[in-house]
């Protein structure tokens, strides 16, 4: 969904919410249409993103190693959204899978929110290799020594 959809969706919603607390008479977003021209020229004016090739991945990874969030950023790779790996929990990793159901986000700097994921169909089991494996044993090993320290 285009940001302009999501935005329209957005006021929409919340005039409504206005009309029935009575703060507003009518709900002028409700007859808004996005014509359908404009939303195929958008759809059609985006660039088309290549994935990354090999090599590039291998970069990535030499280049993040070193790094504290070397564990999630390999979960980048394996194509979870953002919000899915700040969602993890300890108990969705397993020996040779990880279980994805939940996601977090920031709201305002201040407010984290906690949900299921975006559909039904993002909710799945991952083969989880090694070197994620090893990876998110060592951020969880870091995470409880900077507990303990701090």
């Amino acid at each position: 969904m285009t940001s302009v959809e999501m935005s329209l969706a957005r006021l929409e919603e919340a005039l409504k919410r206005a009309v029935a607390r009575r703060l507003v008479a009518v709900n002028v977003a409700q007859e808004v249409v996005i014509p359908r021209k404009v939303r195929k020229a958008e759809r059609s004016a985006k660039a088309v993103v290549q994935p990354w090739n090999v090599g590039e991945v291998h970069a990535f990874v030499r280049a993040v190693e070193d790094d504290r969030l070397y564990g999630p950023l390999l979960l980048s790779l394996m194509g979870l959204r953002p919000a899915e790996i700040c969602g993890m929990r300890w108990a969705d990793l397993g020996r040779a899978a990880l279980a994805v159901s939940n996601t977090r986000t920031l709201m305002g700097n201040r407010t984290v929110v906690e949900k299921d994921t975006k559909s039904l169909a993002a909710e799945r089991q991952l083969p989880l290799p090694d070197l994620v494996r090893e990876a998110l044993t060592c951020f969880r090993a870091m995470q409880v020594a900077e507990k303990t320290r701090g």
